[in-house]
């Protein structure tokens, strides 16, 4: 179901990034718009524990991160 949005008291060099954001990638305000929602609010992709895990950079050994007493 289709839903309009209406934003007032929008500062006016938020408004002209937006017309630039939008002429850059060819498109209008409107469509430019619906791009930076659906970005900003769009879930994130779950990965498994194991694939974060393995994407982590090596820093050190075991040791280095042991508690000490």
């Amino acid at each position: 179901m289709p839903l309009t949005l209406t934003f007032t008291d929008i500062d006016e060099l938020l408004i002209a990034a937006l017309h630039k954001r939008a002429r850059a990638h060819g498109r209008s305000i409107e469509d430019e718009h619906r791009d930076i929602l659906r970005s900003a609010l769009r879930p994130l992709p779950k990965r498994p524990l194991d694939d974060i895990l393995r994407s982590m950079p090596d820093v050190g050994l075991d040791a280095d991160f042991e508690r000490r007493s």
